[in-house]
């Protein structure tokens, strides 16, 4: 029998858990803070290796990435050579668990929950992408109407193009905070006027605007990291804390509007924090090994790279050349350009991939780069039987063959501190298992995190670039262009409280993926098939 109880789940995209807490226990956040003191608090860990991309993904259907298949929004196709789009909803043959709440006659509100798709039919209400971090199908509603009482009413968030495409200076990332927390108040009035509308029995709405400042703006927190300007930082003042501010505002005034009979959720996902990693340099680093080989003389793979990615290429590398005193006045006409051409590839769905990956000849390498993040690289194994040109064989050689690639891997040192430059490499297969593992990377490289990574893209600075070595591979060195400052890390964060639910920490490590059964037992709705757990200490203390 369905539970009489009601479900309400706000979440912070990509929150740092550690200035969350920090933030609440100096009464920065005074909600949250309030939330802490109140309510069931425990840690939460994504999915070791595959966290950037499979995080929300394994939050809603309650699996593991084997079981969904899903890691990034550009993938190997298994059995090819071919990289393509990933679109989760479209690909993830698992159903989101509120669509098993919506088929037992529930009420269901489900609110910008990233990496999703429409589930058409819904027994209630569903947005996606009017407010989120990645941008896959566009601002779209269930039921259809439902976009333009949207629009009419709270128009497009102000952040309308990706976080990525915004420039450098003071002013431009002043600009890109107030977006964002203009974002967030109208999000909270959007999130307040439908909970009211609707006697819902489960509600969702995720703020990513924490997810996108995280990305930007932590050179402009954090006085360690190599990007850190302390006369940009006084002018621009702290974004991340600015917007987290208005995050705790919006969950304030959310609250207000619940009822005596919900249980409140509140989620901090797959943190973040500075940039680390040698990623952009992966492709060099396999060659020196003599696991990947380059295509010569500069030649790419024909059908993985467009004519466009070569134009868009060739002006970034020329772009790098021209002095500052000469870019700067130019930066608005090229900014627009870019922003024109961005859109265009968007609306024909090609495939901009890195030249970690497009430099490479994969059919001739034993093994090459994927993508999946910067602080976890992933690596394909080109594997005899399942690669059409496979040139390692299942069993004694691929079990010696990863022994062989993990040790060249933790040989490699950091030239300016003596350190390894890689923490750990793990077989993906030994992590997870699943009918869609062949959709994943088979090695995953964990960097040192200790490594603070720069970024040319925000500034020229030393700490842009690294330089390695190892008895094997030799010197490897580079410049990491890529405008982000900040990265994902694989803890989080959650509170619940509601009826029953007394206030204390909880001792145990909880999974993103015991979020959706937990949900789903809380309401009395079955939920088969899954590999998270529900969180027994929720469901005694709510249900006895």
């Amino acid at each position: 029998m369905p539970s009489p109880f009601k479900v309400l789940f706000l979440a912070m995209d990509a929150g740092n858990k550690y200035l969350i807490q920090e933030w609440a226990n100096d009464g920065t956040l005074p909600n949250i803070h309030s939330l802490l003191t109140k309510g069931l608090v425990g840690e939460t860990v994504s999915l070791e290796g595959l966290y950037e991309g499979a995080t929300w993904p394994s939050f809603y259907t309650g699996v593991n990435p084997a079981h969904h298949g899903f890691h990034s929004l550009k993938q190997l196709n298994p059995g090819t050579y071919e990289f393509y789009r990933r679109y989760p909803g479209d690909f993830i043959r698992r159903e989101p668990f509120w669509n098993y709440l919506s088929a037992a006659g529930l009420r269901i509100a489900i609110l910008d929950i990233p990496l999703s798709r429409i589930s058409e039919g819904l027994n209630g209400i569903q947005m996606v992408e009017w407010g989120s971090h990645d941008g896959v199908y566009g601002f779209r509603t269930w039921p259809p109407k439902l976009k333009r009482d949207v629009l009419a009413r709270f128009g497009r968030h102000p952040l309308r193009i990706s976080c990525d495409s915004y420039q450098r200076t003071p002013h431009d990332f002043c600009s890109f905070k107030n977006k964002l927390i203009n974002g967030v108040q109208r999000k909270a009035e959007l999130t307040i006027h439908y909970l009211e509308r609707g006697d819902w029995n489960f509600f969702a709405q995720v703020f990513s605007e924490s997810h996108c400042v995280g990305h930007q703006c932590w050179h402009l927190h954090d006085p360690r990291h190599p990007n850190h300007d302390p006369q940009v930082a006084h002018d621009t003042g702290d974004p991340i804390l600015e917007v987290y501010k208005a995050i705790d505002s919006a969950i304030g005034k959310i609250i207000e509007h619940v009822s005596s009979d919900t249980i409140l959720f509140f989620l901090a996902s797959h943190d973040i924090a500075h940039n680390v990693g040698g990623n952009f340099l992966l492709s060099e680093i396999l060659e020196r090994l003599n696991l990947a080989k380059k295509w010569p003389n500069g030649i790419t793979a024909k059908k993985s790279q467009s004519s466009i990615k070569n134009i868009y290429d060739f002006l970034g590398r020329g772009w790098q050349k021209i002095p500052t005193t000469i870019k700067t006045p130019l930066k608005p006409a090229l900014f627009s350009l870019h922003n024109l051409i961005m859109h265009w590839v968007r609306r024909r769905d090609l495939l901009l991939l890195p030249p970690s990956i497009t430099n490479i000849d994969l059919k001739n390498s034993k093994c090459f780069p994927l993508l999946n993040g910067n602080p976890v690289s992933g690596i394909r194994i080109n594997l005899s039987g399942r690669e059409p040109n496979g040139l390692i064989k299942p069993g004694t050689e691929l079990n010696d063959f990863c022994v062989e690639v993990t040790k060249d891997l933790l040989g490699i040192i950091d030239c300016d501190t003596g350190k390894p430059m890689v923490k750990n490499v793990k077989e993906t297969f030994k992590l997870y298992e699943g009918e869609y593992i062949d959709h994943l990377p088979d090695l995953l490289l964990e960097w040192n995190d200790e490594k603070l990574l720069g970024s040319l893209g925000v500034s020229d600075v030393k700490g842009s670039r690294l330089r390695m070595v190892s008895e094997k591979m030799g010197v490897v060195e580079g410049a990491n262009t890529y405008c982000r400052t900040g990265d994902h890390r694989p803890e989080g964060i959650f509170i619940a409280l509601g009826p029953g639910i007394k206030p204390r920490r909880l001792e145990k490590t909880v999974s993103i993926m015991d979020f959706a059964p937990t949900f789903t037992s809380l309401l009395g709705v079955e939920f088969p098939d899954v590999d998270g757990e529900p969180i027994a200490e929720i469901l005694e203390a709510h249900l006895g």
